[in-house]
């Protein structure tokens, strides 16, 4: 797998009307652009490695990746870094966190997990993951 198969993988399976986004001009802007059927919307960082790394545990989140996770999520934008490690772990991180995903240790990346799931995921892990990112962002009904 690589990180274009993983994109293939999400866009036929998480339920969210996704855009592939490659931006020459704009640096660090995330990988692709969802919007779900309620108009909630954000962006998210795919990051694919083949296995875990031996020594230094880096996702590969550049720096220019990182400060634009941080920046637009300071600006209440909805972001997200999704990593695929092999066929043996999928993980989500809130883009806020991106700054703490810059070449952490096995301790401070755990701890900035939000959703993961072991193996290969299933419709229902599937549609639990939308619900994570979507669910964020909706804002609670006042009371009349």
């Amino acid at each position: 797998m690589s990180e274009k198969n993983f994109w293939t993988l999400i866009r036929n399976n998480l339920p969210l009307k996704m855009y592939r986004v490659e931006n020459k001009v704009m640096k660090g802007m995330p990988d692709v652009h969802y919007i779900d059927k309620q108009g909630n919307s954000g962006w998210i960082e795919l990051k694919f490695l083949d296995s875990w790394p031996k020594k230094v545990l880096s996702i590969g989140l550049r720096m220019n990746q990182s400060l634009w996770l941080t920046s637009y999520a300071r600006n209440k934008g909805s972001c997200w870094v999704l990593l695929k490690v092999g066929r043996d772990y999928t993980a989500l991180m809130k883009g806020k966190d991106a700054d703490k995903l810059f070449r952490p240790s096995k301790k401070e990346f755990f701890n900035v997990v939000h959703w993961s799931k072991k193996g290969n995921l299933s419709k229902d892990d599937w549609l639990e993951l939308c619900d994570v990112i979507t669910l964020s962002q909706k804002m609670p009904i006042p009371s009349v």
